[in-house]
């Protein structure tokens, strides 16, 4: 069982008591005359419940990511340690715990990296730390924490429910987590490891000085510049002559010339340096880019990197690019952010951050996949915002999902492959994105309260970080690998590039990239079996659309064969079916995600468009329609339209069949 461990409690919340001056406020004071303290950098971040209650999948998730990622500190099955301030904690009553923070209103992330931690017991040190932080905030807390040691810096993830022990809210305050708790946490390790030794203060001063990414000596030089009329710095003047004065004299001066190698600093004359205006932002870049290329050196091992590119919401790709997937990571432990790192046809190496929208559901990319990057321009939903003012407007300003979805059922002609479901779903997006912004209101059931003036609320607040730019979007061909492609009994990507004209004949250009070698090589391997299945005879035109019809046929009847124990006797769709079960699972096949819909004894294999890969657990009803155009390079049964609605949804308000 997670138990909740240590320290006294107190009445006062755990702002009052940093406010009034509560050990939290005077660790912090007490920090700054000592030197030699171990330095420890702590991130936090606060996460606030969604309309409707947190996500206990997103919950379970964060805290798998925890337990997953403990290399070099794991418990028998392989896995990273869980603990508390009791000990270790059992997987299933990680999730006990998950389920139990998932109707708190927030809680609280933490990651902290100790400099010295590899000469740490983190978990003693974390549960030292935990109990501190207890008395300073007056109140037991429930928490979990688990060692990461598959980075260079050796951290912790420390998760706090955001509950006290009386069962009220739990507030942190802004200025204990951003200075107490790492006050806190630098006493904990200096009283384990000792305090740091004269040399490596020396050493580690020395490294920051010509330190390509952000450092505290910038932070300090911006802050000296914005507070000048002139905007400049002169290092050399003022600050007293002492020794520890004219050492930071000193260290600025070498900083400054640093910065000017990397033309973020200049010298207008003797002594009187102007630094880059956006120099904080400008650095952090700097490092983070530093870190994705190191990355990326690290993970494409044995390829050869022409010119890493790097893609952002900023600086999209301008073309679409085609590869295979290398790496598939996390970018940021807190914000649970994505990457994955592609090598492409092209020979170049490709970084791509991951938002929400860049993968659709069912449709997740892997390590292998054949997928290709493409910006999305992103627009203001000009007609979702009309749509949901008039929505809200017939219904008392509050707009609701499910009396949306009947309304789309029953009354709305939507274009066709759009579900009810799909068209719903892009309006609660857009409802939630623009509740983040303040323009209306999240109401706790999951409903919006929507202003009648809503349009002209968008018009005039545009929020340039949202609704500008574009979205990286991963359209992924295949899941599988390239040897697995060659012997699939299915529809594959090559499959799909022969029926486009590729010739797997044609020898390689000079200079191919290694990706592009290795898919003609797999071209060449495919043509051998299919000709083994009996489905290709020589010439080029034997290969083109009839080949994927059969080879789907293949496809799915094996698939009905390996469910039939599971689910029952397989029903075919074609145009003009309607099935109606409960969505139990989706069958990854190699034309693509399946979604299995089970009712009684019989299922049915339904191509996972729009959003029907996140009804998973709810009664749907399917309606198949004819293909919307003729695709070459489809199988048939992938072109027919799929539209469906959740039947629970309607039900809930007695508004269903």
């Amino acid at each position: 069982m997670v138990t909740k461990h240590g320290g006294g409690a107190g009445r006062t919340s755990g702002a009052k008591r940093y406010s009034q001056g509560g050990r939290g406020g005077h660790a912090a004071a007490q920090f700054a005359a000592r030197s030699g303290r171990q330095r420890v950098a702590v991130k936090a971040r606060v996460v606030r419940a969604r309309p409707g209650g947190q996500s206990a999948g997103s919950l379970r998730a964060h805290l798998r990511y925890i337990r997953g990622r403990g290399e070099g500190a794991e418990g028998a099955d392989g896995q990273g340690i869980v603990f508390n301030g009791s000990g270790e904690v059992r997987g299933e009553d990680v999730l006990d715990f998950a389920e139990r923070m998932d109707g708190d209103r927030h809680h609280f992330r933490f990651i902290i990296s100790p400099e010295g931690a590899e000469r740490l017991d983190l978990k003693a040190f974390t549960q030292e730390l935990v109990a501190h932080m207890e008395q300073d905030l007056g109140t037991r807390l429930e928490w979990v924490a688990g060692e990461h040691h598959d980075t260079d810096n050796p951290h912790v993830h420390l998760m706090i429910r955001g509950k006290d022990e009386r069962g009220g809210d739990l507030v942190i305050n802004r200025e204990y987590i951003s200075y107490g708790m790492r006050a806190q946490a630098m006493e904990v390790a200096t009283r384990h490891l000792g305090p740091r030794l004269a040399e490596e203060i020396e050493r580690g001063q020395k490294l920051e000085l010509t330190a390509n990414r952000l450092t505290a000596l910038d932070t300090r030089l911006a802050s000296d510049a914005a507070n000048r009329v002139d905007g400049f710095v002169t290092p050399l003047q003022g600050q007293g002559g002492s020794l520890a004065a004219e050492r930071q004299q000193v260290q600025a001066l070498a900083r400054l010339q640093h910065l000017e190698s990397l033309g973020l600093a200049q010298e207008r004359r003797v002594g009187v340096w102007q630094v880059d205006p956006d120099l904080v932002a400008r650095l952090r870049r700097l490092g983070s880019r530093n870190d994705i290329v190191k990355l990326m050196h690290e993970r494409m091992r044995g390829e050869t990197l022409l010119s890493p590119v790097i893609f952002s919401k900023e600086s999209p790709p301008l073309e679409p690019v085609t590869g295979r997937v290398v790496d598939r990571g996390v970018a940021d432990e807190l914000y649970d952010r994505r990457y994955l790192l592609v090598d492409g046809m092209d020979g170049q190496a490709y970084y791509v951050p991951l938002s929400e929208y860049s993968e659709a559901a069912g449709h997740e990319v892997a390590v292998g996949s054949i997928v290709t990057i493409a910006p999305a321009a992103k627009q203001p939903a000009r007609a979702a915002d009309r749509n949901l003012a008039q929505f809200a407007a017939r219904h008392e300003g509050v707009y609701d999902p499910v009396l949306h979805t009947a309304d789309a059922t029953e009354r709305l002609r939507l274009p066709e492959g759009v579900s009810p479901a799909d068209y719903v779903e892009s309006h609660v997006k857009r409802a939630k994105a623009l509740a983040s912004r303040g323009l209306i209101e999240a109401l706790p059931d999951g409903r919006f309260r929507i202003p009648a003036d809503l349009s002209g609320r968008v018009a005039r607040e545009v929020a340039p970080g949202r609704d500008s730019g574009a979205v990286l979007k991963v359209e992924r061909h295949s899941l599988q690998d390239l040897d697995a492609q060659v012997g699939a009994n299915g529809v594959t990507w090559l499959d799909r590039e022969l029926a486009r004209g590729a010739d797997p004949d044609a020898l390689p250009k000079v200079g191919a990239a290694r990706f592009e070698r290795d898919v003609q090589r797999s071209l060449k391997a495919r043509v051998a079996t299919l000709r083994s299945m009996g489905l290709v005879a020589d010439g080029p035109g034997q290969r083109r659309t009839p080949l994927l019809d059969r080879l789907y046929e293949r496809e799915i009847a094996e698939a009905a064969q390996r469910l039939r124990g599971q689910y029952g006797e397989l029903d075919r769709l074609e145009a003009g079916s309607r099935v109606r079960g409960k969505a139990v699972a989706i069958e990854q096949m190699p034309s693509g995600p399946h979604v299995v819909v089970v009712k009684a004894d019989r299922f049915a294999l339904v191509p996972a468009q729009g959003s029907l890969a996140q009804q998973l657990g709810k009664t749907v009803e399917v309606a198949i329609g004819p293909a919307r155009a003729v695709n070459a390079l489809q199988p048939a049964g992938l072109q027919l339209a799929v539209q469906f609605r959740a039947l629970h949804m309607t039900r809930s308000r007695g508004l269903g069949r």
